[in-house]
């Protein structure tokens, strides 16, 4: 019975240190990238193709990249900025690097916005504006990647990259 006893408490004992050493962290990073953020990378890929698709050498008119704009891109990346603005996390870090992501897809969304503006005005100081407006979003986007793989190291998380 003696021994029972000191084995039930050695194995309390390594229960107690095993709940101790989890890292809150880590399993909200894990799920943040598995669970929030890859079921959306298609959707965000999709539209991005598009855009690309329009713009750049790929430019045929103002009227067609308009349309495209409208009726296809802006609705498709408000939606996506949804489902990315309703992403939970758990822990103050990972909510801090989702809040950057938040912002880089936000500027992105506002830039797009910008640049039908200007095409349906005409006005090419808006098409400076929403370039810029891209590459504000862009480099939010580069500051999210460094956070995502700074914080992966930090809490010893190995992602897996494409």
């Amino acid at each position: 019975m003696k021994k029972l006893s000191l084995f039930m408490l050695v194995i309390c004992c390594f229960s107690i240190l095993a709940a101790c050493s989890t890292d809150p962290v880590k399993k909200d990073l894990i799920t943040y990238v598995n669970d929030g953020m890859l079921p959306l990378a298609q959707e965000e890929k999709t539209v991005t193709d598009k855009y690309t698709a329009a713009t750049g050498n790929n430019y045929t008119d103002d009227v067609t990249l308009y349309n495209t704009l409208k009726d296809d891109i802006i609705p498709e990346y408000t939606k996506y900025v949804d489902k990315v603005e309703a992403v939970k996390t758990e822990t103050p870090e990972v909510r801090a690097v989702h809040e950057t992501y938040i912002k880089a897809v936000n500027t992105q969304k506002d830039a797009l916005i910008m640049m039908l503006d200007a095409l349906e005005k005409q006005d090419m100081g808006l098409v400076s504006e929403g370039n810029t407006k891209l590459t504000e979003g862009r480099k939010l986007l580069r500051d999210f990647n460094e956070q995502v793989n700074t914080l992966a190291k930090e809490h010893d998380v190995t992602l897996n990259k494409k």
